[in-house]
């Protein structure tokens, strides 16, 4: 008889890191189940795309459908899927029942799921402009996920976290555990609010969305107890990327990249990012509810060292478009001088650097003359860009962290005083990314049965390592027994 999974997606998480962790905390709770030999840990490889080309949502999209990137064509997070290849969609085919809160992609709806039981529970992620929810009661924490997302840069603004919390403060007291705030979730935020303030700095309060969607997860399990679930976070990943360099000095030539005393405030940052995945991890397992479940902690690929960082050029600030209504009018304006034919866009999620568009009225003009002249406008500004063009979307990648040449121009009062007008805004940064992607993810099993094992097993590689399009087939034979 098979098990219930709960797949715990902690975006980028490598197994070197998740063994050095372990390593340095024998009293943690993945540390004891190692030991109880109740946990185990598998390296996955990324097969079907090159290692320089890895980005989150493609590497989610093989990972969750089993297949090559070459087949669903899905690399950015507006790109569109099909989202019956997903597996939590597969699975509600042949009728098992399935809980999503987050995962990557989920925000391409299924069909009817609304009506169908063997969903579950369903909160998408947040890269759509619904708050389609099921069960319907948590629409409103959607609606404040999406626009905390929405509204996210670089640098934390926690003016503008504290005015959108504040028009939900009301829902907030007559419904706590619907927004996740439980017991549980306020200790873990009391504590990140803690480091925050300790180590001075705001950007650690992004963590806070972990406990609160891992509360909910933890209410909507208990009451549905679906056959596979998913519950996806970037906590991790956001922390390697911003603070490799203070927690691992030693895999760089250059010590002198930063201050020691930013080393020193730094270096505990991405085990605190785990400390919270054990804390849930802990959490759930002294409930007898989740006693009978197979827990599986995976990522679609890792991060590493950013092997050319010791020559990388640090930027003093960052930007992003914050007025698009403001940035499309500016750019609609330059085409039509042009091309004397006016242009409109749809605008879809992406997560800054990434911007996606798809174009709303007919026009006699080719998808490719369009994507060109957006990359003309920007670089008629003076901005390094990159456009992709796939079926009909628009991605545009505007990266000042990443153009040099922006930055010796400009210093960032002169930046806002001259792009303001053009729907950008710029802030000041002080870690750049230290941590890359890395070909090599993980799967860790915990209370994993015979059959998963034997699945497993078959998925090895001689490498040793386990082709990470496999998944996705070792799932679907393991709820076909």
């Amino acid at each position: 008889m098979t098990k219930n999974i709960i797949n715990l997606e902690i975006n980028e998480i490598s197994p070197d890191l998740i063994s050095d962790y372990i390593k340095k905390n024998k009293n943690c709770h993945l540390a004891k189940l190692l030991n109880k030999e109740i946990l185990k840990i598998y390296t996955t490889k990324v097969m079907d795309i090159e290692k320089n080309k890895l980005y989150p949502s493609q590497t989610w999209a093989s990972f969750n459908t089993g297949k090559p990137f070459s087949e669903h064509k899905c690399y950015w997070y507006s790109d569109k899927i099909i989202s019956n290849d997903l597996i939590w969609n597969k699975l509600v085919s042949k009728n098992k029942s399935v809980g999503v809160l987050g995962s990557l992609h989920s925000s391409k709806y299924p069909k009817k799921f609304l009506k169908n039981k063997n969903y579950k529970f369903y909160l998408p992620d947040c890269f759509s402009n619904k708050n389609l929810t099921k069960p319907v009661s948590y629409r409103s924490f959607q609606s404040l996920n999406n626009s905390l997302v929405g509204k996210s840069t670089r640098v934390t603004g926690l003016k503008n976290l504290i005015i959108i919390l504040f028009r939900y403060l009301i829902k907030m007291i007559i419904s706590p555990r619907k927004f996740g705030i439980s017991f549980f979730s306020t200790k873990m935020i009391l504590s990140i609010i803690f480091f925050s303030i300790f180590y001075r700095n705001k950007e650690i309060i992004r963590m806070a969305q972990f406990p609160l969607i891992a509360s909910i997860f933890f209410d909507l399990f208990i009451k549905y107890k679906p056959n596979y679930s998913s519950l996806f976070s970037n906590h991790v990943a956001g922390n390697m990327h911003r603070y490799w360099y203070a927690y691992n000095n030693n895999s760089f030539k250059n010590k002198s990249k930063y201050s020691k005393e930013w080393i020193k405030k730094n270096k505990n940052l991405i085990f605190f990012s785990i400390d919270l995945l054990d804390n849930f991890v802990g959490h759930i397992l002294t409930k007898k509810q989740f006693k009978n479940s197979i827990i599986l902690i995976s990522s679609s690929m890792g991060q590493e060292a950013n092997p050319e960082f010791d020559s990388k050029f640090l930027s003093s600030y960052d930007g992003k478009v914050t007025d698009m209504d403001l940035f499309l009018d500016k750019y609609y304006s330059f085409f039509y001088k042009k091309y004397r034919e006016k242009i409109e866009f749809i605008c879809f999620k992406n997560m800054a650097p990434q911007y996606g568009f798809r174009i709303k009225n007919k026009t006699k003009i080719s998808i490719n003359i369009i994507s060109e002249s957006l990359s003309d406008y920007l670089l008629s500004l003076g901005f390094k860009n990159k456009v992709d063009q796939e079926s009909g979307s628009i991605v545009l990648t505007l990266d000042p962290y990443t153009d040099t040449i922006l930055q010796e121009k400009y210093c960032l009062r002169e930046a806002n005083k001259k792009f303001h007008i053009y729907g950008l805004k710029f802030f000041p940064i002080d870690d750049h990314h230290s941590g890359s992607h890395s070909e090599y993810g993980t799967l860790i099993t915990i209370n994993e049965d015979n059959i998963l094992k034997k699945n497993i097993n078959k998925c090895i590689e001689k490498e040793g390592y386990i082709n990470y399009l496999n998944y996705f087939k070792l799932i679907n034979e393991y709820f076909d027994k």
